[in-house]
C-alpha cells in the first residue's frame, strides 16, 4: 500500500508542476528540429543554385549538412581554415569537420618586442589545448598551425633585427621553442602586409630564418601574402614567391576585402579578381611547377553596405537574421565575380548585402582543382553549415 501512495505521489508532483510550452519554446523546439544534419548533400537536394529561388531556402536549410559527408573530403586539393577566438563557432566547425581540414590555423599569437632588445609571444591564454586534442582525434593528419603576426613592430625594429644575427637568432629561438612547447605542427606568418612589401630583403631574411629554425623542430612554416592586382599594389610579386617557395610549406593568399580596396558596394572577393592574383604569381616560369603551394584565400564573411558608402562586416548569423527580417523578394548572381547579393531598405536608406553562397563555394571549389592549388578559408566559423558539404 505504501509503494502505491508513493507513486500516486510522484506522478501528481511531475503533472502538477510543469507547465505547458511558451509559442516561443515551441518555435525554438521545431526550428532545432528543422535544423538537423541530415541524410541528403545540398547538391542532392538541388541547393546550388545561382540564386536561391527565395530567402527561406537559405534560412531553412544553412544548418542541414550532410552527415554522411562530415568524415569525407569532397574538394582534391589542401585545405586550411582559419579560426578566430572571438567567433565561437569556428570551434565547433573545426571539430565536427575536422576529417576536410590539412591544416586548422586558430588566430591567437602575436610576437612583440620588448623594451629591453628582446621578443615576447603574446596570446598565450587564447590557446585551448583541450580544443587541440578534440580536432586531432577526429582528424590525425590535420597541422595545427596558429597565426603569428608581428605585433607592435615598426621599420625600426625590422632593420634593427636584422642588422644583428644575435638579435635574430633570439627571434628565431623564441618563436621554435613556443611553438615546439605548445606541440604544435606549424606556423602561419603574416608579416609581409604590415610592412607593405618594404624593405624585401630584410623581410626574406627573417621569413627564411624562421622557417628553417622551424623545419629543424619538424614543424612547418606557411606564409600570408597579399592580393598584387588592383585595386591592391603590387606588394608581393612572382620573384617574391621564387625566392620563398623552398622555405614555405604554402602561401595564403588574402583574395578577399576587395571591397575595401574599391570604397565601393561590391564583391568582397570577386572570383575573376582572385584568379588574375593566382595566375600573377604563376607568370615566372620556375613557379608554375609550384602551384601546389598556393593557397586561394576564400572569405566565409560578407558585407552589408549602407546608402552613405559605409559598410559593415557580417557572419553567417548576421546573414540570416537580415534575410529573416529583409525577406528579400530577389537575389543578383553576379557571374564575373561569381557572387551573391541582394538588397534591402531600412528606415533611412537601402542596404546591398554581400555573402557567400553555395554556388559561391562551388566555383571557388572548381577553380581551385581546376588550377591544382588549395584553399584557405577567413574564417571557417564566419559560414554557413551547409557549406562544407562541397568541402
Amino acid at each position: 500500500m505504501r509503494r502505491v501512495v508513493l507513486l500516486c505521489i510522484s506522478v501528481y508532483f511531475v503533472h502538477g508542476t510543469l507547465e505547458p510550452l511558451t509559442k516561443e519554446e515551441k518555435k525554438k523546439g521545431k526550428e532545432k528540429k528543422e535544423q538537423r544534419p541530415i541524410l541528403k548533400t545540398v547538391g542532392e537536394r538541388g541547393l546550388i543554385n545561382t540564386e536561391p529561388t527565395s530567402w527561406a531556402e537559405v534560412t531553412k536549410n544553412y544548418k542541414k549538412y550532410s552527415r554522411n559527408h562530415v568524415d569525407k573530403k569532397m574538394f582534391k586539393g589542401d585545405l586550411l581554415g582559419f579560426v578566430t577566438p572571438w567567433n565561437n563557432h569556428g570551434y565547433d566547425v573545426a571539430k565536427t569537420f575536422g576529417a576536410k581540414f590539412n591544416y586548422i590555423s586558430p588566430v591567437w599569437l602575436q610576437i612583440v618586442p620588448t623594451t629591453q632588445g628582446t621578443f615576447k609571444i603574446k596570446g598565450g591564454h587564447d590557446i585551448d589545448a583541450g580544443w587541440v586534442r578534440d580536432v586531432r582525434a577526429n582528424n590525425t593528419n590535420v597541422k595545427i598551425a596558429p597565426r603569428l603576426i608581428f605585433g607592435e613592430w615598426s621599420m625600426a625594429h625590422l632593420t634593427q633585427v636584422t642588422s644583428s644575427e644575435g638579435e635574430l637568432m633570439h627571434l628565431v629561438q623564441v618563436v621554435v621553442e613556443f611553438f615546439k612547447g605548445e606541440k604544435f605542427d606549424g606556423v602561419v606568418l603574416e608579416i609581409w602586409r604590415q610592412f607593405q612589401g618594404r624593405e624585401k630583403p630584410r623581410l626574406h631574411q627573417i621569413i627564411k630564418a624562421i622557417s628553417e629554425g622551424m623545419s629543424e623542430g619538424q614543424m612547418t612554416t606557411q606564409l600570408v601574402i597579399p592580393p598584387g592586382v588592383r585595386p591592391f599594389p603590387e606588394i608581393f610579386d612572382k620573384y617574391d614567391f621564387q625566392i620563398l617557395q623552398p622555405y614555405i610549406e604554402k602561401f595564403v593568399m588574402m583574395t578577399y576585402d576587395h571591397h575595401h580596396g574599391t570604397g565601393k558596394a561590391g564583391p568582397v572577393g570577386p572570383m575573376d579578381w582572385g584568379l588574375r592574383n593566382i595566375l600573377l604569381i604563376m607568370e615566372h616560369e620556375n613557379n608554375d611547377n609550384y602551384r601546389h603551394k598556393l593557397l586561394y584565400g576564400v572569405n566565409f564573411y560578407g558585407a552589408d553596405f549602407r546608402g552613405d558608402g559605409h559598410f559593415d562586416a557580417i557572419v553567417g548569423s548576421q546573414y540570416i537574421d537580415l534575410l529573416k527580417s529583409a525577406k528579400p523578394s530577389q537575389f543578383s548572381w553576379h557571374l564575373k565575380a561569381s557572387e551573391l547579393s541582394f538588397e534591402y531598405r531600412d528606415n533611412k536608406q537601402i542596404h546591398k548585402v554581400f555573402y557567400p553562397s553555395l554556388r559561391f563555394i562551388q566555383k571557388r571549389v572548381e577553380a581551385a582543382e581546376r588550377f591544382k592549388i588549395g584553399i584557405a578559408i577567413w574564417e571557417i566559423g564566419q559560414g554557413l553549415d551547409y557549406f562544407f558539404d562541397l568541402l
